[in-house]
C-alpha cells in the first residue's frame, strides 16, 4: 500500500524509541489487506540519526507485524491481526476501539432511556447541554434524553477521507482535529460552538457551500436512535430516505449518534479577494463567475447597507507572500468591522483588496461577537468602542457566551437573528424589503447550491419546484429591532412571510412565528408524517410542535445587566446546563 503523504505544515511528533508496541481489541475491523491504522511521524529521533517522515499506512493479512519505511530507519508497530485503527499522534497511542466501547455504551444508555418513555407512551426532548438556537428553549429533567456528554471523536481516516464524530462534538474540535492532518471538512460552520448533530439536524453551511451543498450534505452515514429506542444505520445506499429526512428535521426522527463527515485536503492560509459593489445584481454576477474558478474555494458577502455591499473570494495559500502577513487577533475577532474599514479603500473587482488569514481564524472569523453582534452590544449598553475597551470585552465576546448572554438577559427579544434560503431569482427583492423594514442591519450572503442538488424538493409544497433548479443564496438577516414585544413579533411575522412569498424559507435555528397551518402551508406535512411513521418517531415532538413549545416558555424577563452579569459568572465557574430548568 503507497504511504499517504502529509503536509509539511502538519504538527510533527517527535518519537525518542525505534519501535512502538500497542496491541489493539479485536472484532474492530477485519484485517485482510485493509488499511487498520496510520502514523504521523515527523522529524523521527533515535539515537544519533534523525529523519523526516511523512504518515505511514498499516495494513495487515492476519499477520501480526506491520512495517513502514521512513528515511534510513524503520518504526515496527505490533498489532493484533484483527486490530484496531490506531492513531499515532503527538508521541501518543490512541486507541479506536476504546472509543468504540465508550461509545457503544453511551448509546446503549440512550436507548434505554428512549426506550422508557416509548413504553409510558410520553413525549421526550433531546437535551444537548448548550444551543446556537436563539429560541427561548427550557428543558424539564423528567422529560429529556441527555447526549450532552456525546464528544468523542475518532481518528481521521486519510484513505476515506472521513472523520467519525459524535453529535455534540463542536465545530473547533471537529476542524483542530483534522487539520492536524492537512484535511478539514467540506463544510465548517463559522461559529466554534455549533456541533457536528445540530450541523446535520439544523440545515447549516457556510461560505464553500455552493461547491458542496449544506453540511447534512456532507454527511454520508449516521447512526441513529429510533423512537421506539431501536438502533439504526443510513447511508446514500442503506435507508438513504432516513438520512435525507433526518437532516434539517430538528431532531425529529430521532437521536442521531454518531456522523461520518466527509474531509478535504486543506492549507495552513487563506487569501481573501475582497470587492466593493453597490447592488445585489452585481454581487449576484459576481458570484456565479467566481463559482466556476476551480481556484477559489470560498465565496460569501456582506451587506452593510445600500450601495455598500463587500464580496469575498477565498482561495487556499500555504502563506502570505513577503511584505504581508495574516489578521492578527482582534482584526479577526472583528472581522466585519476588519472588512468594512477595507472598503473605504473602495477595492473593485478589477483590482480587489486581499487580505490573509490563519485557515482556522478563516473558518471562525464570524464567531466573536456572533457576526456583528459585538458592536450592536456595545451601543446597547452605551460603552466607547476602543482598542481598550474591546480588549477588555474580548474573553466573553466568544459566540458561545454570547448565545449564553442572548438567553440569560432577554436581549434576544429586541435583536432580529434569522436566516433564509431564498432562489436567485428573487434574492434581491426580498433584500430590499428586508432594508426598507429593518433600517439598522447587516446581511450575510452566500451562494449555495440548488434546492434540487441538496434535496429540498421533497420538504416544501409544490410551488418549490418552480425554483428547485435555482441556486439558493443564504440570506443571514441580524440587526436591532423595535423594542416593543408586539412590533416586534410583527417585524419577525414580516420577514418569514415574505420570504415565503417569495419561494424561500427560513432556517428553522431561530425564533419562529408562524401559525400552525402557515408553517404546513410551506413544509410538505404528508411526506414528513410518512417518513416519521416509516422510522417510528410517534414518540418524539414534531418540528412544529417542537418549535411552537420552544415559544411557548414565553419570552424570558428583560434584564440585560444581570443577565450578562450571570454569564460572566457562568463562564467564570464553568456552568453549562443554562437551558435546564432548576
Amino acid at each position: 500500500m503507497t504511504p499517504t503523504s502529509t503536509p509539511e505544515w502538519a504538527p510533527r511528533s517527535r518519537v525518542e524509541s525505534s519501535v512502538i508496541e500497542s496491541s489493539a481489541s479485536k472484532g474492530v475491523y477485519s484485517a485482510d489487506s485493509k488499511s487498520i491504522g496510520y502514523a504521523t511521524f515527523g522529524d523521527l529521533s533515535w539515537g544519533n540519526s534523525k529523519n523526516t517522515a511523512s504518515v505511514g499506512i498499516l495494513s495487515s493479512s492476519n499477520i501480526s507485524y506491520s512495517y513502514s519505511l521512513f528515511g534510513k530507519d524503520s518504526v515496527k508497530s505490533k498489532v493484533a491481526s484483527s486490530g484496531a485503527t490506531l492513531n499515532f499522534m503527538n508521541g501518543t497511542i490512541k486507541d479506536e476501539a476504546k472509543l468504540l466501547e465508550e461509545h457503544n455504551a453511551a448509546v446503549a444508555r440512550i436507548q434505554k432511556q428512549v426506550r422508557f418513555f416509548h413504553d409510558n407512551k410520553r413525549k421526550f426532548r433531546i437535551y444537548h447541554g448548550s444551543t446556537s438556537s436563539t429560541r427561548p428553549i427550557s428543558f424539564t429533567r423528567d422529560s429529556i434524553v441527555d447526549t450532552s456528554d456525546m464528544d468523542r471523536l475518532f481518528p481521521v481516516d486519510l484513505q476515506t477521507m472521513t472523520v467519525r464524530a459524535e453529535p455534540k462534538v463542536p465545530m473547533d474540535a471537529l476542524a483542530a482535529h483534522t487539520l492536524k492532518h492537512g484535511v478539514v471538512p467540506k463544510i465548517v460552520m463559522e461559529f466554534k460552538g455549533i456541533t457536528v448533530g445540530g450541523g446535520y439536524s439544523g440545515f447549516s453551511g457556510e461560505s464553500s457551500m455552493y461547491r458542496y451543498g449544506l453540511f447534512s450534505n456532507t454527511v454520508s452515514d449516521i447512526e441513529i436512535v429510533l423512537g421506539d429506542g431501536a438502533l439504526e444505520t443510513a447511508s446514500r445506499t442503506h435507508n438513504a430516505d432516513l438520512l435525507e429526512h433526518a437532516a434539517g428535521s430538528l431532531g425529529t426522527f430521532g437521536i442521531v449518534t454518531l456522523l461520518t463527515v466527509e474531509l478535504i485536503p486543506a492549507k495552513p492560509c487563506v487569501r481573501i479577494d475582497l470587492q466593493l459593489v453597490d447592488t445585489v445584481e452585481k454581487a449576484h454576477d459576481l458570484f456565479e463567475t467566481a463559482a466556476v474558478d476551480e481556484s477559489i474555494h470560498f465565496i460569501d458577502g456582506v451587506y452593510f447597507g445600500k450601495g455598500q455591499i463587500a464580496v469575498m473570494f477565498g482561495r487556499w495559500v500555504d502563506a502570505p507572500p513577503a511584505g504581508e502577513r495574516n489578521l492578527r487577533k482582534m482584526e479577526v475577532h472583528w472581522f466585519a468591522d476588519t472588512i468594512e474599514a477595507v472598503l473605504r479603500k473602495k477595492p473593485t473587482p478589477e483590482k480587489p483588496a486581499s487580505l490573509y488569514m490563519d485557515t482556522t481564524d478563516y473558518l471562525f472569523r464570524y464567531d466573536h461577537g456572533a457576526f456583528w453582534g459585538g458592536k450592536l452590544a456595545f451601543k446597547h449598553f452605551h460603552v466607547p468602542q476602543n482598542a481598550l475597551t474591546r480588549r477588555l470585552a474580548d474573553p466573553f465576546m466568544d459566540s458561545r457566551t454570547c448565545y449564553h448572554a442572548l438567553h440569560k438577559s432577554g436581549l434576544a427579544e429586541m435583536y432580529v437573528v434569522q436566516d433564509f434560503g431564498i432562489p436567485a431569482s428573487t434574492v434581491s427583492q426580498f433584500i430590499s424589503f428586508v432594508n426598507e423594514t429593518l433600517p439598522e442591519l447587516q446581511i450575510f450572503l452566500a451562494p449555495c447550491k440548488s434546492a434540487r442538488e441538496i434535496g429540498l424538493t421533497s420538504r416544501f409544497n409544490s410551488r418549490v419546484s418552480e425554483v428547485a433548479d435555482q441556486r439558493i443564496f443564504a440570506v443571514g438577516v441580524y440587526g436591532k429591532g423595535p423594542r416593543d414585544p408586539k412590533a416586534f413579533y410583527e417585524l419577525n411575522r414580516k420577514l418569514e412571510l415574505r420570504s415565503a412569498e417569495l419561494l424561500g424559507a427560513k432556517l428553522l435555528y431561530a425564533r419562529t412565528y408562524y401559525t400552525e397551518d402557515e408553517f404546513w402551508l410551506i413544509y410538505d406535512r404528508p411526506i414528513y408524517e410518512e417518513m416519521r411513521t416509516k422510522y417510528r418517531a410517534q414518540g418524539l415532538p414534531d418540528v412544529y410542535e417542537k418549535l411552537k413549545a420552544d415559544m411557548g416558555v414565553g419570552a424570558p424577563k428583560m434584564r440585560p445587566v444581570r443577565g450578562i452579569l450571570e454569564t460572566m459568572w457562568d463562564k467564570a465557574v464553568g456552568n453549562k446546563e443554562y437551558l435546564l430548568k432548576k
